[in-house]
């Protein structure tokens, strides 16, 4: 896949929990890591919640929809690698987990950028974002 697409390492900026007018509205800002581009992403209230609750430590005592996936990844001997945000169509962003099998191949599962944002920041695993990507968001600021 590196091969493909010019991937942007980025980092999780800000986690922003709002209620308005309109309701609630949660939005994660990814930033490019040691760079100035970023941008933002809506997100649901339980992927936000959980991304709060990670990066403030706090540990349930069962696992949660999250866990599980990484529960189930890892007795199967599979490991997340990376994620990337690879597409932005009409509004939506597009996302894959990278990972790698017990039989060492390297598979892309599709994935909500929201819940590969969850995944990376629980295992501390890079994000990348397709230049392609980051020019569409670009284009659409202009």
């Amino acid at each position: 896949m590196d091969g493909e697409m010019n991937l942007i390492e980025m980092e999780l900026r800000e986690i922003l929990m709002k209620e308005d007018v309109m309701g609630s509205r949660q939005v994660i800002v990814l930033g490019e890591k040691g760079g100035a581009r970023e941008f933002p992403i809506y997100i649901g209230y339980a992927e936000a919640l959980v991304l709060d609750l990670e990066l403030h430590d706090v540990v349930n005592k069962r696992p949660m929809t999250h866990d599980l996936i990484f529960n189930v990844l890892d007795s199967l001997g599979g490991e997340i690698q990376r994620i990337v945000v690879d597409d932005l169509r009409e509004g939506t962003f597009f996302g894959k987990l990278i990972v790698r099998t017990a039989a060492g191949t390297e598979e892309l599962i599709d994935s909500r950028p929201s819940d590969a944002v969850v995944l990376a920041t629980k295992r501390k695993l890079p994000i990348f974002v397709s230049e392609d990507v980051l020019e569409k968001i670009s284009d659409d600021q202009e």
